[in-house]
């Protein structure tokens, strides 16, 4: 998993298509605009309120790499949430 730098100018051209979840993390969304994410090409954790929204990517890996479009987003659809150790 690797963390989004906020001032990584790499990480500024991943978008990610987000299914479910909270209304303000759905559809597509620029990481690099995010507080704090962890990622990997099957998950993203993101921080959100007082929690972190965990997503999960819905597309087998030979289904990104085959003949769709290198410029189409990355879908993950929400799979739960945790709280914020206090």
């Amino acid at each position: 998993m690797r963390r989004v730098a906020q001032d990584s100018s790499a990480t500024a051209v991943y978008s990610v298509q987000l299914e479910g979840g909270p209304s303000g993390l759905s559809g597509s969304v620029r990481l690099a605009e995010l507080d704090e994410v962890i990622y990997s090409e099957e998950k993203i954790k993101i921080r959100y309120g007082n929690g972190y929204e965990h997503f999960e990517s819905i597309r087998a890996p030979q289904q990104r790499t085959g003949s769709g479009s290198a410029s189409e987003p990355m879908t993950f659809r929400w799979v739960g949430r945790t709280k914020i150790a206090e």
